[in-house]
């Protein structure tokens, strides 16, 4: 959940749960919306405009999560803009570690490395002690120039968890062509990531440890630089089409402190001991991301009014020099109902394919050679292969003062698939399903 990196949507929390990208994309719709908006609504406290949001999101037996946020923007004579967004996040829950379920009981260090706890025969380890808080400021200002055919929009975002803080920039240049039907855009952007995981940063490829164990290293860096292009034509009185192409490159530390992978026998699949002094009875390995990753991306999108209604229709492509490539198609259709309300579906799939370095869990061989060639490693569902589906309905109305206020509800359904089983793993649920509702409520004024 980071910073608006050019003239898309598209924050970027550390990797370290999957409630982020969730999180993130409802956000955008909350935010995102209600901007579109803003230009309709009665402004305040001399030509200010607010939008006001609250996110709750919580999935089956894991991560709650409770987000409220404020947007306030004011347009000047001259008709440049300038805003500002305040988000807070207050996570808590159970989170998964990496780790399979296995036939018999585990034991995990927690990750300050002060205390453990232990997950049940036969069902996925979490860890029951997740809490996280947030904080991210955002900054935009846009400029047209003289022309009033071209303009600038600058970026600043600085976002603050408890092992994770970020500082970034960005800036964007719009160009109106062909009697402003069509707008050429091209934007830069740039951030600069601090990591200092609770306990420590693991050392990757080792054992976890037991409880007062301290063999970790300090803190960690990342820094990401982005650049995007873009086309939004006028087809028609009733139809517009964007297409952007985006470019991600980034460098650093892109590890999950917070994983580990399970090692099992090469036949039977059931836990193997450790042979590390000072490590679990099982043995777990932290994982091992590349130290940098290129990512492309392709979007387009077609908006059309249908007889007094609103339909539009995306898909987004994704890939990078991971492996890891991801199919995006995302749908919306307004009825507009009255002057004064309408209803919106909106339905959502996406489907991934895994890292070149995803497994679920390795055999003794296997981690023994990876090891011995500081091999690349994660075990994080969120690399892996997985579909997803979003429906949700969004109820929108105007307050008796002539306010925009909007209710959605939505329901997450991903699904993942297992790699590398064996013998007694056939018969866990080694990749079990994440279920989720995000209820989200906005009001304008």
């Amino acid at each position: 959940m980071k910073k608006q990196p050019v003239s898309a949507t598209a924050s970027a929390a550390k990797s370290k749960k999957n409630v982020g990208s969730l999180l993130k994309s409802a956000t955008g719709c909350l935010l995102g919306a209600t901007a579109m908006a803003g230009a309709q609504a009665e402004s305040v406290a001399d030509g200010w405009e607010a939008d006001v949001a609250i996110l709750y999101y919580n999935e089956t037996d894991r991560v709650s999560a409770l987000e409220p946020a404020i947007a306030v923007k004011k347009t000047f004579d001259d008709e440049s803009v300038v805003g500002f967004k305040l988000v807070l996040d207050a996570l808590t829950g159970a989170s998964a570690n990496g780790a399979t379920a296995s036939n018999t009981p585990q034991t995990f260090t927690r990750p300050s490395g002060n205390g453990t706890y232990t997950s049940s025969a036969n069902e996925t380890p979490l860890d029951d002690t997740f809490r996280d808080t947030r904080v991210n400021l955002t900054a935009n200002y846009e400029q047209p120039l003289e022309d009033r055919m071209n303009k600038v929009v600058w970026g600043a975002n600085v976002s603050r968890e408890y092992d994770f803080v970020s500082i970034g920039g960005s800036g964007t240049f719009l160009h109106d062509m062909n009697q402003r039907n069509t707008t050429l855009s091209m934007g830069f952007a740039f951030e600069q990531d601090s990591i200092k995981p609770v306990g420590g940063t693991p050392i990757p490829l080792g054992e976890m440890k037991e409880a007062g164990s301290k063999v970790r290293t300090g803190d960690e860096s990342r820094s990401m630089v982005e650049m995007l292009l873009g086309v939004t034509q006028v087809i028609d009185a009733k139809t517009l089409m964007q297409f952007n192409y985006g470019l991600a490159v980034s460098d650093g530390y892109h590890n999950d402190a917070y994983k580990i992978t399970s090692v099992v026998d090469d036949v039977t699949g059931v836990n193997v001991l450790s042979q590390d002094s000072g490590s679990l009875t099982n043995r777990h390995l932290y994982e091992n991301r590349p130290d940098s990753r290129t990512k492309h991306s392709l979007y387009g999108k077609v908006k059309r009014f249908l007889g007094g209604d609103v339909a539009d229709i995306s898909y987004r492509y994704m890939w990078d020099d991971w492996g890891v490539a991801s199919s995006t198609v995302d749908m919306h259709y307004r009825f507009n109902m009255s002057p004064s309300w309408y209803l919106e579906p909106h339905v959502r799939f996406y489907t991934q394919q895994a890292a070149d370095f995803y497994t679920t869990s390795l055999t003794e061989t296997q981690a023994n050679a990876l090891v011995a060639n500081n091999g690349e490693l994660t075990s994080d569902y969120r690399l892996g292969d997985m579909d997803a589906t979003t429906l949700g309905l969004k109820f929108g109305f105007l307050t008796p003062n002539g306010n925009k206020s909007s209710i959605r509800v939505e329901y997450y359904n991903q699904t993942g698939t297992a790699s590398n089983v064996i013998g007694q793993q056939n018969s866990q649920d080694l990749v079990p399903d994440v279920d989720a509702v995000i209820v989200q409520y906005n009001y304008s004024f």
